[in-house]
């Protein structure tokens, strides 16, 4: 494996490997940036330039025909996080470096539209760090599962949504729920 480091560094890597047509398993193998993150290129497109503020990514790469392994990265250094089984685990790594905080911020309902949309959006910005969103940072939702993947771009500012499983609310004693 050759000493590559740093996004930026590990997607210029990636896209040699299609254009010198390595084969299917070096390329598979090779680190590059998640598909739609931050940062990401087509096969044959143009790598990307390190950003000039830190930006959230993550790095994958294939393990197995079926399993893949993932890690946070930033667009304007070379850190990187751990390996990752879950790519919204390297997600938040990566916010932990680019974004520390984030996980101590408040986590909101989505936003209805129309007026109350409007209000939504100036409670949240009052309520999270002030140009928080402007720096790329995330905004936390809630969700029911299985919708809850990180989503690149959707926040304020362009950063992610990083969305948190809407906590089961507690049934009352002597209540049971019965799974059949």
């Amino acid at each position: 494996m050759t000493d590559i480091a740093g996004a930026i560094a590990r997607q210029r890597h990636y896209l040699s490997l299609w254009k010198r047509h390595a084969d299917r398993d070096t390329i598979r193998q090779a680190w590059s940036i998640g598909y739609a993150d931050p940062g990401s290129t087509a096969p044959f497109g143009d790598p990307p330039d390190p950003t000039d503020r830190h930006t959230a990514t993550s790095l994958t790469r294939a393990v197995a025909d079926t399993r893949w392994i993932h890690r946070g990265a930033c667009l304007a250094c070379p850190w990187e996080g751990e390996e990752r089984a879950r790519r919204d685990e390297a997600i938040e790594d990566a916010h932990d470096h680019t974004h520390p905080g984030w996980r101590d911020l408040a986590i909101f309902e989505r936003s209805r539209t129309g007026k109350a949309g409007a209000v939504w959006a100036r409670h949240v910005r009052a309520v999270y760090p002030d140009r928080w969103f402007e720096a790329g940072g995330p905004l936390r939702l809630y969700v029911d599962p299985p919708f809850d993947r990180h989503e690149p771009g959707a926040a304020p500012g362009g950063g992610f949504i990083l969305y948190t499983a809407r906590p089961k609310k507690p049934q009352p004693d002597g209540v049971q729920l019965l799974l059949v």
